[in-house]
């Protein structure tokens, strides 16, 4: 397992000289291809040695760091944190149904994406100082948020003015957009719904309440699932 680096060699200042292209902060995957090809004709020799020659290098410097890692994630991944299991947040000891654990399962899995995998995105800004608990912040999560939903197409994508994309918002902060709605619906939205055994009564709303009740919470079901749904479209964004 090779570590995932938050530093490449091939990223550094002394690729870009050596490259004699100067490498983007970030671009979408399709982006990539194009920045790729392109500063590979303008450098061959040079592209090779600056993306090619430099990560081998660092592969090969990082080597025992790296056997030392694997084993520590290993160990960590199936005995402590052990992410081959959906984590719902559910009360240990009770029942729940399959729907429920569904909902829950996928939408805590998403809090914990955010917290933690994005999150943990921001530590390359050494001008914060953030405070993890158990590995979470909440604060640097929003930071993130920040940066992430307002990319936009511009000369770093290789993208310049006159092209109908340039200054709109790219593939990439569209979707964190979403993550980012999905998230607050779950942690703020939802949390703060109004039980409707709780305002629908008998003595206010008549002798047939029960039947306004049914309709309130088939409400709240229905959101639940058109909120499950839109996760799983953008599902193929969920990934650090």
């Amino acid at each position: 397992m090779i570590r995932s680096r938050l530093y490449h060699w091939n990223c550094s200042r002394f690729a870009d000289l050596i490259r004699g292209t100067k490498k983007p902060l970030g671009l979408e995957w399709k982006e990539w291809d194009k920045w790729h090809e392109s500063a590979r004709k303008k450098h061959p020799y040079r592209y090779w040695i600056a993306e090619e020659g430099l990560d081998k290098l660092q592969d090969l410097f990082m080597f025992p760091v790296d056997v030392y890692h694997s084993v520590e994630v290993y160990i960590r991944n199936r005995f402590i944190d052990k992410i081959q299991y959906l984590r719902t947040g559910l009360k240990p000891g009770e029942y729940y149904d399959l729907d429920h654990r569904i909902l829950y399962g996928l939408f805590n899995e998403l809090v914990l994406f955010v917290e933690m995998e994005l999150a943990h995105l921001t530590r390359w800004d050494q001008s914060k100082d953030y405070r993890f608990k158990n590995g979470r912040s909440i604060e640097a999560a929003y930071d993130y948020f920040e940066w992430a939903c307002n990319i936009k197409y511009d000369e770093n994508y290789m993208c310049y003015p006159g092209d109908p994309d340039y200054g709109t918002l790219t593939d990439q902060s569209k979707n964190m957009i979403k993550v980012k709605e999905l998230y607050e619906w779950w942690t703020k939205e939802r949390q703060n719904r109004v039980n409707p055994h709780d305002v629908i009564k008998k003595q206010t709303h008549g002798k047939h309440y029960y039947r306004l009740i049914d309709e309130m919470e088939r409400g709240y079901e229905q959101i639940d699932t058109d909120k499950l749904i839109e996760l799983i479209k953008i599902r193929g964004s969920l990934w650090t």
